[in-house]
């Protein structure tokens, strides 16, 4: 998705800069109106090298942001000056492949750009909940508050992607060990036996027969398949890069027998804390869910995320325009329309997502406990079988050959 870098006039005549990531101009004009700023000027930002946005192989990760941010707000804290913490951080090692981006933040800052359209430069980095944090804690003098509560958020959501990669490592272990057993069976053992039946005419059954023949084509075309394999490999690293793409993929899994209820919970609990922590910022509610569409996006389509914006700006309650395409689970959209009732919405938020953390947790364990068990005991019937039909291949030799 571009990026585009607009000028903005505010209600008391000061120029503001900034950058937001957007389909289109007029979708970055809309948001900015709605800020009650008026446009100047849009213009689409080139692709940015490696260099400029901090990231590439080996680049700014996101744990050494979520340090940056946690260190910055102790030294506010403390009692420093933002330049001053910055000039610190850009020579602390703690934060490594990000010192230079902090440097440039600093630079920004000094020549009197603010803290938000500073890092708002940086989208691969800062995304636009980030900036909008930081927008409104430099606009309520609370900077280090809102950056000890992001940092908070960020390390939360950091531990939950661990949770999932964590509970997907061994069932994925497992599965590539059996395609791995299942090639040097078919590769290196398999020819062994099909040359000796074939030289004395033993009888092999469909399923020998059709593993004979893959052992065969694997063998003749080794080099081909391989290209072919690391080509798909390259290509799926690739579109998986790609948000629309991931969002399709999981839309797609959402489908499936338990992944889709995996699925559901992150997606809930991401976005109830995520709105938790906008609203007990200072951040208003229409505003929070312009926001949360660009972080929800990677988690489903797109579309309903901004319908359900657009119903809460035209005056609509939030818990009906999350249900109206069964966004969130039906628990967790009463526990949003109590919250608006009783003015506690930040805090149910909140416990939403905890709770519906702890469902994840659980529904990965029920996975991560099936899957492995399930692959190895495929993997043994497959290998099993083959070696039931080779014997019995053998033994009709034997018999030939007595």
């Amino acid at each position: 998705m571009p990026s585009y870098r607009y000028r903005a006039l505010t209600q008391s005549g000061e120029i503001v800069v900034g950058s937001l990531v957007a389909p289109s101009r007029g979708e970055v004009e809309r948001r900015i109106s709605y800020l009650q700023l008026l446009p100047i000027e849009t213009v689409e930002e080139k692709a940015r090298t490696a260099s400029s946005v901090g990231l590439s192989f080996g680049g700014p990760s996101a744990a050494e942001v979520t340090t940056f941010t946690r260190d910055l707000a102790l030294l506010l804290k403390a009692g420093a000056r933002l330049d001053d913490a910055l000039d610190l951080l850009s020579n602390d090692s703690d934060i490594g492949r990000l010192r230079p981006v902090v440097g440039r933040l600093r630079a920004a800052i000094m020549s009197g750009e603010s803290f938000a359209d500073a890092a708002a430069a940086q989208p691969t980095l800062f995304s636009p909940m980030y900036v909008a944090l930081m927008r409104v804690g430099e606009a309520s003098g609370t900077l280090d508050q809102v950056l000890t509560a992001l940092a908070g958020e960020r390390e939360r959501s950091e531990a939950t992607r661990r949770k999932l990669t964590d509970a997907m490592q061994y069932p994925a272990f497992v599965f590539l060990a059996a395609i791995g057993v299942m090639l040097f069976f078919l590769v290196a053992v398999l020819p062994n036996f099909s040359a000796v039946l074939r030289d004395f005419g033993g009888r092999a059954d469909t399923a020998l027969g059709f593993f004979m023949s893959l052992s065969d084509i694997l063998r003749d075309n080794a080099t081909v398949i391989t290209l072919g394999c690391a080509t798909l490999l390259a290509a799926g690293w690739w579109l998986l890069r790609q948000a629309r793409v991931r969002a399709a993929l999981t839309s797609g899994l959402a489908v499936l027998p338990g992944i889709g209820g995996i699925l559901t919970f992150y997606r809930t609990s991401l976005f109830c804390r995520n709105l938790g922590l906008l609203l007990g910022c200072g951040v208003t509610l229409s505003a929070a869910l312009r926001i949360l569409v660009d972080v929800m996006a990677v988690t489903s389509q797109r579309a309903p995320w901004s319908a359900a914006a657009d119903r809460v700006r035209h005056g609509g309650k939030l818990s009906q325009a999350l249900s109206a395409d069964n966004m969130l689970p039906p628990m967790a959209l009463r526990m949003l329309r109590l919250g608006e009732e009783t003015g506690q919405l930040p805090t149910l938020s909140t416990r939403i997502a905890e709770f519906y953390e702890a469902k994840l947790q659980r529904a990965l364990d029920r996975v991560g406990g099936i899957v492995g068990p399930a692959a190895i005991l495929l993997i043994s019937v497959v290998v099993g079988g083959l070696i039931v039909s080779i014997m019995t291949a053998l033994l009709s030799v034997t018999q030939l050959v007595g």
